[in-house]
Order: structure tokens, then C-alpha cells, then sequence
């Protein structure tokens, strides 16, 4: 029997030590958040526009093509909840910080980062960006709570040697770059625009609907005490994707932002979701440009906008 034990025991000692390393070499693959965290804080000091949202901007808004100081700073999957609190964790250390673009998509105001719908997003938020809106210690380490994800990634790093970020040193997202476009891709905008489509079905009562409006509200708030002018910015889709797109959403998303526009007078809003200056060779998919063609396109239309509107 006591044997058995001391079996049972190094057996189990060598699989808390096989774990542990795993968990070890997870931390060490290069990974967007950490990427971005390190972009932010190495430039805390000088920073002047901070591009934040999911990936409609994160791999449409160029900070070449903008003013001198300026990262994008959103994370493709991240929602407002976290868009919300990066701002409050970092907004005071930003001593030059002048001007915040925020992307809105065609689903952000009723998606979130929660435990219900993604906890992967705040197990990634919790370890590399130190933000957390839900405190659960487990959310420190993420071999136990993500598994077969974590495999993935630790296999993809480790053993397939595939590259595991494509950002640049201002923080464009380059896995959007034209040559990664899909044949299939105006194939799939049908799809795309129903699964988009989705999550307002899902918010029967409204209920996200509202705390995302309200998260506008206090990120409105947040830069208005500080004398910073936030800009709502609603990218292009391609006209496929706009014709089919359900326009009762759209609508919502308009009342939205004219609401918060209407209460902060450090808020103005600038839609392009159905601009028509932008063509096939411009767009990644659907509803995302390209990161090398559309978004430089997008990024000059854009500087030209918001320079109306104080932007310099």
C-alpha cells in the first residue's frame, strides 16, 4: 500500500511540475494584450491619441497617418467593458493624452467581455494587461480554467513555430494585411452579417444594450473631467455587408452615440459604415478594412474629418 502511495505520489507531483511548466511557457508566448500593455506603458508619458476598441480599429486606424503620438491601442474581440476599463486604470499616468478614438462595430453595444460569454477575455486581461473586472483568483493562471485554448497556443508557438503577433510598433494590426484575405471572404460577408445579427436577438430586455450606453457615459465622463476629446468612430463596411445588415440595429447604434454626443460637449461622432469612397481592394472581409491598403485610405479620410472637429 505504501508503495502504491508513493507511485500515486510522484505521479501526481510529476503532473503538478508538467503543468506548472506549461504554465511557465504559456506566459512566454508573445501575445497581442502583453504587446500592447508594454506599446502603452513605454510611451505613457508623451502620448497624445489613443486609438481603443475591437477590431474594426485595430487593424483600420493607422497612427502614421495621424498626429505625432499616437497608438492603437484595441485589441480585436475586446468589448466595451475593458475598452472602459484600460481608460480608468491608465488615463491619469497620461499627463499629454488630448484626443481618444473609439471604434464602435456593428455588434459592440450588445457584446461583452463577461464570465458568461468570454472568460478566456478576462483570464488574458487579468495576466497580461493587469485589468480585471471580476476578481476570481483563478483568473491568474490559465492551463486550468482555458485547457484545450491554452494547448492550442502553446502548440502553435511552441511546435508549429507560427507567429503569434502581427503588430507593428504603433500597434496596427498586420494579420489584417491583404495577402491574408480569404478567396472566400465576399462569400462569407451573408454569414458574417447574421452572426453579427445575433447578439441583439440575445438581449431581449435591452439590458447590455443599456450598460454599454452606459459605459459610454462614464468613458465620456472620464475624459471630460480631464479636458479630452473623445471621438466615436464607426468604420466602413463593405456595401454587401450594409445591404444586408439589419437597419432596426443600426438605428440603435445612431440613437446611441447621438445620446452621448448630445450630453458631453468633448464628444463628437463620425460614422463611415456606409461610405462608399472605399472599394473591394480595401477591405479584409466583410466589416473590416485591410491593415496595409484600406486602412491607410481610411486613416487620411479620417485625420481630415477630425481635424474639423479640433483634431490636431
Amino acid at each position: 500500500m505504501k508503495k502504491f502511495l508513493s507511485y500515486v505520489g510522484i505521479f501526481s507531483l510529476s503532473l503538478i511540475l508538467l503543468a506548472g511548466g506549461i504554465e511557465y511557457m504559456l506566459r512566454q508566448v508573445p501575445n497581442p494584450l502583453a504587446y500592447k500593455r508594454c506599446l502603452l506603458e513605454k510611451n505613457t508619458l508623451n502620448l497624445k491619441t489613443l486609438i481603443i476598441g475591437s477590431s474594426v480599429v485595430n487593424c483600420s486606424i493607422n497612427p502614421v497617418f495621424l498626429s505625432d503620438s499616437t497608438y492603437n491601442l484595441a485589441i480585436s474581440g475586446e468589448w466595451f467593458r475593458f475598452n472602459q476599463a484600460l481608460l480608468e486604470k491608465h488615463i491619469d499616468k497620461m499627463p499629454s493624452l488630448k484626443f481618444v478614438i473609439w471604434g464602435i462595430c456593428f455588434h459592440s453595444l450588445w457584446t461583452d467581455d463577461c464570465e458568461e460569454v468570454d472568460e478566456s477575455s478576462l483570464i488574458n486581461h487579468k495576466i497580461y494587461m493587469d485589468i480585471t473586472r471580476e476578481e476570481d483568483y483563478f483568473h491568474n493562471v490559465e492551463l486550468p480554467y482555458l485547457g484545450s485554448l491554452a494547448l492550442r497556443k502553446w502548440s502553435k508557438y511552441y511546435i508549429q513555430r507560427k507567429p503569434t503577433v502581427f503588430c507593428d510598433s504603433l500597434g496596427l494590426d498586420h494579420s489584417y494585411d491583404h495577402i491574408y484575405k480569404s478567396a472566400r471572404w465576399l462569400e462569407d460577408i451573408p454569414r458574417m452579417v447574421r452572426n453579427q445579427h445575433k447578439p441583439i436577438l440575445a438581449d431581449k430586455d435591452s439590458k447590455l444594450y443599456q450598460s454599454n450606453i452606459c459605459r459610454m457615459h462614464k468613458v465620456a465622463e472620464l475624459c471630460h473631467k480631464r479636458g479630452i476629446h473623445l471621438y466615436l468612430v464607426m468604420p466602413p463596411v463593405h456595401p454587401e455587408y450594409y445591404r444586408l445588415a439589419d437597419k432596426k440595429q443600426l438605428e440603435l447604434i445612431r440613437k446611441a452615440v447621438a445620446e452621448v454626443v448630445s450630453c458631453w460637449d468633448n464628444v463628437s461622432s463620425h460614422e463611415y459604415f456606409d461610405d462608399c469612397r472605399f472599394t473591394d481592394d480595401d477591405f479584409y472581409d466583410g466589416n473590416h478594412l485591410n491593415s496595409d491598403i484600406g486602412a491607410k485610405k481610411f486613416s487620411i479620410i479620417l485625420k481630415n474629418d477630425l481635424s474639423v472637429a479640433g483634431y490636431n
